[in-house]
């Protein structure tokens, strides 16, 4: 019997809703959350750690070029909404300064657009493994944030002592469709151990990308 590779879903919501993910600069989101508030559009928000194509902050010295800080400090921000364009809208607005590091905007729906949003939820202690993989295959821009979860044994017990949530690490990376197979097997290869607890990979179609910087539609 095969076991499938990851897990492939729509992201699929009632009544016409529509989920608008956007990751933005730390600094820009105080304004965010008071724009959203004025707009009476319910989110939520946490704090990520992000990078984009250019695989972090990097500074060109004199010999050599060299990554400065390899993620920066970032805010997530989750909306569902009818009117998901209202939306995008205000992140592109409001959480734009004009320079790389601005963010994106990602539309989680139905529609074909030959773009996915891959989300790997893995152990802690295999997530520098898993960057450094990306990283040889060309995935470099990724957002990263810490979890708790447990799979469907319900936690682990050690001793006496039974823990129903156990430390994980979530990676998303946004990707074209026809690269999706070989960033999963990445993925995998690098994050597996064997043992139970090892995670769970899951993919969802994008209907729309958005540069914050540029505020064009574009991966």
């Amino acid at each position: 019997m095969s076991v499938p590779l990851y897990w492939h879903g729509i992201c699929r919501l009632k009544n016409g809703m529509v989920e608008v993910l956007a990751v933005i600069r730390k600094e820009r989101s105080y304004l965010v959350r008071e724009r959203l508030a004025e707009e009476g559009v319910p989110y939520v928000s946490w704090t990520v750690k992000g990078r984009g194509k250019e695989g972090g902050l990097r500074y060109k010295g004199f010999f050599r070029e060299r990554v400065l800080m390899p993620f920066l400090p970032k805010t997530a921000f989750m909306v569902w909404s009818e009117d998901y364009r209202r939306v995008v809208d205000l992140f592109l607005e409001v959480a734009r300064t004009g320079s790389y590091g601005d963010g994106k905007v990602f539309v989680v729906g139905e529609e074909v657009s030959g773009m996915k949003m891959v989300k790997a939820v893995i152990r802690p202690d295999r997530a520098y493994e898993v960057i450094k993989a990306l990283e040889r295959e060309g995935f470099k821009a990724l957002t990263m944030w810490d979890v708790v979860g447990r799979g469907r044994e319900g936690g682990v017990r050690v001793g006496d002592t039974f823990y129903d949530e156990l430390a994980k690490t979530v990676i998303m990376v946004a990707v074209e469709e026809e690269r999706v197979e070989r960033l999963v097997r990445t993925i995998v290869g690098s994050a597996r151990t064997g043992a139970y607890g090892d995670g769970k990979v899951f993919v969802c179609n994008l209907s729309e990308v958005w540069t914050i910087r540029t505020g064009e539609r574009e991966l």
